[in-house]
């Protein structure tokens, strides 16, 4: 028996949905530069430390690694059964990093 393979339609939805998550996240990072308008010696928001700035930035990329990772292995995992249950994991793990993004620009 040789080594598991995808299917060439699982990777090329996981390589699309991984570029439309590339997209989201730049537009993430766009809307994230306003996060810290409010930042002055008065408001020690968390957003306003070097920590805050790189986990708002930080955390959607880490998302969309750990998304392509989940799908491709769960999709290896479940070859004999329906592998393709590693994309719906894969889009949760990725909006986690939106989500932590979120909570960090809105502290």
């Amino acid at each position: 028996m040789g080594p598991q393979r995808l299917p060439t339609a699982y990777l090329v939805v996981v390589g699309v949905l991984a570029g439309l998550g590339a997209l989201l996240n730049c537009l993430a990072m766009f809307l994230s530069i306003f996060a810290t308008d409010d930042c002055s010696k008065d408001n020690p928001a968390f957003v306003c430390t070097g920590a805050g700035v790189l986990t708002m930035w930080g955390a959607p990329w880490v998302g969309l690694v750990a998304a392509a990772g989940v799908s491709i292995g769960l999709g290896l995992w479940w070859r004999g059964g329906w592998m393709w249950g590693g994309l719906p994991a894969g889009i949760a793990v990725y909006a986690g990093g939106l989500f932590v993004m979120w909570r960090v620009m809105t502290s």
